[in-house]
């Protein structure tokens, strides 16, 4: 991630959460990367960006590493879980990966 754009992810989601995403990224085009799957799913990339930062704080507290591919795969089950959910109670993407985690964890393999 260049600096430009390591700035706009600071900018919108704050040091701390930023660095959490660059983590769950990995190297390359990160925001390129979150934006791009976040439009897929027709949702705003800040709150993606959010989600991730929830899910890769979670596998660092119990010192799981996950490929970007497959924490991305687990932020689609839990939009598209979430699906059900009416949009006046749906609660935020963070909110929700949050709860998937507490609920039924993160599969290594």
């Amino acid at each position: 991630m260049d600096a430009r754009e390591r700035q706009k992810l600071v900018d919108t989601v704050g040091a701390e959460d930023a660095a959490a995403v660059e983590r769950f990224l990995g190297e390359g085009c990160a925001l390129c990367l979150l934006v791009e799957t976040a439009d897929h799913a027709e949702q705003d990339w800040p709150e993606w960006a959010r989600a991730a930062a929830v899910l890769q704080r979670w596998l660092e507290a119990r010192g799981q590493t996950a490929s970007a591919e497959r924490k991305l795969g687990y932020l689609h089950c839990t939009v598209d879980a979430q699906k059900v959910v009416p949009t006046a109670i749906r609660p935020s993407l963070p909110q929700a990966v949050a709860r998937m985690l507490k609920e039924h964890g993160f599969a290594e393999s």
